[in-house]
């Protein structure tokens, strides 16, 4: 599969707020961070289900994407997301490393 389309596959499940779907696109051994403070965001699948419970179940997060680019296995998107904070949308960055057709870690920028 090429990287786009496991994160097309990603962002479709993230979109309809599938929870279950999402969360079988990323290793089990998933790392996101925040770019700017190198900071560990989540590690670790169980992590992953439970911060997109709230953001699926709570929140009904939805993402639009404004620009990609693919270098080799990886995806960075510019997204637009609503959900976050309320009436407002969050812009970022999200950086996708793909590895044995799934999400091994996620860089995100935030505005």
């Amino acid at each position: 599969m090429k990287p786009e389309d496991l994160i097309d596959k990603q962002l479709e499940f993230y979109n309809k707020n599938l929870l279950d779907l999402f969360c079988n696109t990323y290793s089990d051994n998933i790392e996101i961070f925040d770019l700017k403070s190198g900071k560990v965001i989540l590690s670790g699948k169980k992590e992953l289900y439970e911060k997109y419970d709230f953001r699926f179940n709570v929140q009904k997060v939805q993402t639009k994407i404004i620009n990609r680019i693919i270098i080799g296995n990886s995806v960075i998107d510019q997204e637009e997301v609503s959900g976050i904070k309320e009436n407002e949308i969050v812009k970022a960055v999200a950086i996708y490393e793909i590895e044995n057709d799934l999400i091994k870690t996620v860089k995100f920028i935030f505005e």
